[in-house]
């Protein structure tokens, strides 16, 4: 945002604020368009009338229709990424069991509760571009690094056995996701606690924890 814009007006709101509206209609356009009729099938014309905004407001703001996607991603990763953070540190001393159950259902509230997040994180994402790719699959390390690295700590301590937990997670990354995703489009949704309790029980066979969901 240029000098020149900051605290400008127009029709009595801010402009910065304007700017941030408009943003926010699109990343809210992309979303649901996204997520309904498919990135591929999604032109910027498509996104500009569900916003109601011109293509010019929409290059104003993104180079393209691939970095709105990746702005979308970005935003979904990190905040579900943000949510386990917390809840691995708010059960650091309950054991690796309840420190994975916790993350898991932290997961699932901040990708799952939102159909049109979990499509685009997990579904539309995947191929749509190579830089959009790549920066997912450099996602997946970043996810893979922090979960093996609290199985590496529980491991430290005795809780679990010693192991290759980098390809363990990383083996299982996708079929949880792809578990979310289904229930989050599922009519009616089975019970969020019986989805928690059977991928927390496959996160833990996985990684040699016992005592959750038994």
């Amino acid at each position: 945002m240029s000098q020149e814009t900051v605290g400008r007006t127009y029709r009595g709101q801010a402009i910065e604020d304007r700017q941030r509206e408009r943003r926010a209609r699109f990343v809210n356009s992309g979303l649901t368009l996204f997520a309904r009729d498919g990135y591929a099938n999604s032109s910027v014309g498509a996104i500009c009338k569900d916003a109601g905004l011109s293509s010019r407001q929409f290059y104003e703001e993104f180079s393209s229709r691939e970095a709105l996607l990746m702005e979308l991603f970005d935003e979904i990763e990190g905040a579900s990424r943000d949510a386990v953070a917390c809840a691995l540190a708010a059960t650091l001393d309950a054991g690796v069991a309840q420190m994975i159950e916790a993350a898991v259902r932290a997961y699932i509230e901040s990708v799952g509760a939102d159909p049109r997040r979990a499509k685009v994180a997990i579904v539309e994402s995947v191929g749509a571009s190579p830089r959009m790719e790549q920066y997912r699959l450099q996602q997946r390390k970043v996810w893979g690094a922090m979960l093996a690295g609290v199985a590496e700590e529980a491991a430290t301590h005795g809780e679990i056995p010693a192991g290759d937990y980098a390809m363990r997670v990383s083996a299982l990354l996708g079929a949880v996701n792809y578990v979310i995703y289904d229930w989050s489009i599922s009519e009616p949704r089975p019970a969020l606690d019986d989805v928690i309790r059977v991928l927390t029980r496959t996160l833990t066979g996985a990684i040699g924890a016992a005592g959750v969901g038994s």
